[in-house]
């Protein structure tokens, strides 16, 4: 008899057990996401080309408060785009690892075979975009992925060399003036191809190298001087010139870009009376 009570049992309550079990999983499943919010948009570009086969496209939320170091990747989500962009995407991320003085941007990747070859270059704030407007993010191709783009002409304008280039965008952000309220800027002089500058609480000399429109900033070296005000931004502005692959010049318009595509600053031509 306690052999057959023992099989009855098993009988009727391993499965009543099985389902406690399952609703309990179900039920951690569902706290995981609760709290999650999302942010969606779409990402395109311009050029009328269809992607490979093999494309795929990458968001990412990153926190950008910090001027003097990298950012830092707050969430990521990723897609096979099907056809030709626009691609909508929903990128969610956990609302708790938002502060409410951070600074967040949002950027797009698009990749063939792991190889970038479109990429966003223009500051796209995360949040309070003070627009009613669908969010929608720009790539722009990266040099060498396509030889025929990269043989186009630039819009013809100022020279990169022997120019007075006024920075004006220092990682999609406005430029403060510098110490004594000078503005920051760089002249590369033809001459022994050195360039010169201001960056903010120190001068600037170095040696750089372009071609085509590649360009490497070298052998950088600046006064000893510490100011009050200012030693972040000139901090920055010293990576992005170290960091800095790729020019475009746009009429009076100097940016400079990270192998990636990445924009790190744009420059207005002085033109001197």
């Amino acid at each position: 008899m306690n052999h057959i009570s023992d099989r009855l049992q098993q009988i009727i309550f391993r499965p009543l057990l099985m389902v406690i079990l399952l609703v309990s999983i179900t039920g951690c499943k569902d706290q995981e996401v609760t709290g999650m919010k999302q942010i969606e948009g779409s990402v395109w570009y311009r050029e009328r080309m269809l992607p490979p086969p093999d494309t795929e496209v990458i968001i990412t939320l990153e926190d950008v408060s910090r001027m003097d170091a990298g950012s830092e990747i707050i969430a990521v989500t990723g897609f096979e785009p099907r056809g030709g962009p626009p691609w909508s995407f929903s990128l969610k991320y956990d609302p708790s690892k938002i502060h409410d003085k951070g600074r967040y941007a949002l950027r797009a990747r698009v990749k063939s075979k792991g190889r970038l070859i479109f990429t966003s270059t223009e500051h796209i704030p995360a949040f309070n975009r003070n627009t009613d407007e669908p969010l929608k993010i720009m790539v722009s191709q990266v040099s060498g992925t396509n030889p025929r783009m990269d043989s186009l002409p630039q819009k013809s304008g100022a020279s990169l060399t022997n120019t007075y280039w006024k920075l004006t965008e220092l990682n999609g952000e406005s430029v403060r003036f510098g110490d004594s309220e000078r503005e920051l800027y760089i002249a590369l002089l033809t001459e022994g191809n050195r360039f010169k500058g201001f960056s903010g609480c120190n001068n600037l000399t170095g040696i750089y190298n372009v071609e085509e429109n590649h360009i490497e900033f070298l052998q950088m070296a600046s006064t000893g001087k510490a100011c009050i005000d200012g030693m972040g931004q000139e901090q920055s502005f010293l990576s992005a010139l170290e960091n800095s692959k790729r020019f475009r010049i746009s009429g009076d318009i100097l940016s400079l870009h990270g192998a990636d595509g990445r924009l790190f600053l744009r420059f207005e031509a002085v033109h001197m009376k």
